[in-house]
Protein backbone atom coordinates (compact mmCIF):
# COMPACT_ATOMS: atom_id res chain seq x y z
CA UNK A 1 0.00 0.00 0.00
CA UNK A 2 1.19 3.28 -0.81
CA UNK A 3 2.40 5.99 1.78
CA UNK A 4 -0.08 8.27 0.65
CA UNK A 5 -3.01 5.82 1.58
CA UNK A 6 -1.93 4.67 4.77
CA UNK A 7 -1.07 8.28 6.08
CA UNK A 8 -4.66 9.02 4.64
CA UNK A 9 -6.02 6.13 6.75
CA UNK A 10 -3.96 7.60 9.76
CA UNK A 11 -5.80 10.76 9.47
CA UNK A 12 -8.91 9.26 9.65
CA UNK A 13 -8.43 7.29 12.40
CA UNK A 14 -7.17 9.89 14.54
CA UNK A 15 -9.85 12.33 13.78
CA UNK A 16 -13.15 9.65 14.34
CA UNK A 17 -10.84 8.05 17.35
CA UNK A 18 -10.70 11.54 18.77
CA UNK A 19 -14.31 11.69 18.45
CA UNK A 20 -15.21 8.38 19.64
CA UNK A 21 -12.79 9.35 22.99
CA UNK A 22 -14.44 12.72 23.40
CA UNK A 23 -18.17 11.18 23.62
CA UNK A 24 -17.98 7.70 25.20
CA UNK A 25 -15.09 8.20 27.45
CA UNK A 26 -15.73 10.06 30.82
CA UNK A 27 -11.84 11.07 32.20
CA UNK A 28 -11.62 12.73 35.96
CA UNK A 29 -13.11 16.51 35.90
CA UNK A 30 -9.72 18.65 35.10
CA UNK A 31 -8.25 15.78 32.69
CA UNK A 32 -8.14 15.95 29.43
CA UNK A 33 -6.48 13.98 26.75
CA UNK A 34 -5.48 14.21 22.98
CA UNK A 35 -4.63 11.97 20.10
CA UNK A 36 -1.36 13.32 18.92
CA UNK A 37 -0.65 10.73 16.27
CA UNK A 38 -1.82 7.52 14.63
CA UNK A 39 0.60 5.07 12.86
CA UNK A 40 -1.15 1.61 11.44
CA UNK A 41 0.94 -1.14 10.17
CA UNK A 42 0.99 -1.73 6.20
CA UNK A 43 -1.36 -4.71 7.17
CA UNK A 44 -3.91 -2.31 8.67
CA UNK A 45 -4.23 -4.87 11.47
CA UNK A 46 -3.10 -2.60 13.89
CA UNK A 47 -2.59 0.87 14.53
CA UNK A 48 -0.37 2.76 17.49
CA UNK A 49 -2.39 5.42 18.88
CA UNK A 50 0.01 8.37 20.69
CA UNK A 51 -1.89 10.18 23.42
CA UNK A 52 -1.73 13.77 24.99
CA UNK A 53 -3.06 14.18 28.65
CA UNK A 54 -3.18 17.40 30.52
CA UNK A 55 -2.08 17.20 33.20
CA UNK A 56 1.16 15.33 32.66
CA UNK A 57 1.28 13.47 35.73
CA UNK A 58 -2.49 12.24 34.70
CA UNK A 59 -1.11 10.32 31.77
CA UNK A 60 -0.77 7.08 33.48
CA UNK A 61 -4.67 7.04 34.33
CA UNK A 62 -5.14 7.85 31.30
CA UNK A 63 -3.69 5.27 29.30
CA UNK A 64 -5.08 2.46 31.95
CA UNK A 65 -8.41 3.99 31.09
CA UNK A 66 -8.01 3.97 27.12
CA UNK A 67 -7.07 0.40 27.39
CA UNK A 68 -9.60 -0.97 29.36
CA UNK A 69 -12.08 0.49 26.96
CA UNK A 70 -10.24 -0.31 23.40
CA UNK A 71 -13.14 -2.71 23.19
CA UNK A 72 -15.51 -0.06 22.72
CA UNK A 73 -13.33 2.27 20.66
CA UNK A 74 -12.80 -0.56 18.35
CA UNK A 75 -16.44 -1.39 17.72
CA UNK A 76 -17.01 2.26 17.08
CA UNK A 77 -14.48 3.11 14.98
CA UNK A 78 -16.12 -0.08 12.83
CA UNK A 79 -19.51 1.88 12.96
CA UNK A 80 -17.41 4.96 11.66
CA UNK A 81 -14.86 3.98 9.24
CA UNK A 82 -15.27 1.36 6.28
CA UNK A 83 -12.69 -1.27 6.75
CA UNK A 84 -12.47 -5.15 6.16
CA UNK A 85 -11.03 -5.21 9.57
CA UNK A 86 -10.60 -2.72 12.81
CA UNK A 87 -7.42 -2.56 13.45
CA UNK A 88 -6.09 -3.48 16.92
CA UNK A 89 -5.25 -0.32 18.87
CA UNK A 90 -1.72 -0.22 20.86
CA UNK A 91 -2.05 3.17 22.87
CA UNK A 92 0.93 5.31 23.57
CA UNK A 93 2.19 8.15 25.81
CA UNK A 94 3.59 10.90 23.72
CA UNK A 95 7.02 11.49 24.98
CA UNK A 96 7.46 14.64 23.03
CA UNK A 97 5.04 15.97 24.90
CA UNK A 98 6.49 14.77 28.62
CA UNK A 99 9.81 16.20 27.21
CA UNK A 100 8.56 19.82 26.53
CA UNK A 101 6.76 20.09 29.46
CA UNK A 102 10.13 19.47 31.34
CA UNK A 103 11.92 21.65 29.07
CA UNK A 104 9.16 24.57 30.05
CA UNK A 105 9.62 23.98 33.45
CA UNK A 106 13.21 24.45 33.54
CA UNK A 107 12.96 27.67 31.72
CA UNK A 108 10.38 28.80 33.86
CA UNK A 109 12.62 27.93 37.02
CA UNK A 110 15.32 30.01 35.67
CA UNK A 111 13.52 32.97 34.94
CA UNK A 112 12.29 32.99 38.19
CA UNK A 113 16.14 32.25 39.35
CA UNK A 114 16.90 35.24 37.51
CA UNK A 115 13.78 37.24 38.92
CA UNK A 116 15.18 36.71 42.26
CA UNK A 117 18.40 37.34 41.73
CA UNK A 118 18.11 40.45 39.46
CA UNK A 119 18.15 42.90 42.35
CA UNK A 120 21.28 41.23 43.77
CA UNK A 121 23.29 41.34 40.51
CA UNK A 122 24.41 37.75 40.49
CA UNK A 123 22.93 35.11 38.34
CA UNK A 124 23.34 30.99 38.68
CA UNK A 125 23.09 30.09 34.79
CA UNK A 126 23.24 26.20 33.83
CA UNK A 127 25.86 25.96 31.28
CA UNK A 128 26.23 23.10 28.78
CA UNK A 129 29.15 21.56 30.93
CA UNK A 130 28.74 22.22 34.00
CA UNK A 131 26.05 22.52 36.42
CA UNK A 132 26.04 26.56 37.12
CA UNK A 133 28.59 29.38 36.89
CA UNK A 134 28.19 32.18 39.16
CA UNK A 135 28.11 35.72 36.56
CA UNK A 136 27.80 39.06 37.86
CA UNK A 137 26.10 41.26 35.23
CA UNK A 138 26.45 43.79 33.86
CA UNK A 139 24.49 47.37 34.73
CA UNK A 140 25.47 50.19 32.89
CA UNK A 141 24.02 53.62 34.26
CA UNK A 142 22.97 56.08 31.52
Amino acid sequence: MTNYKLEKINNIIEEELGQIVQQEIDFDQGVFMSISQVEISESLGSAKVWIDAWPIEAGADVLKILRKHKGVLRCGLAGRVKMRRVPDLKFFIDREEIEDEQQRRKVEEILEEIKKTKTQGIVNLPTAGRQGTRKKLKTSNR
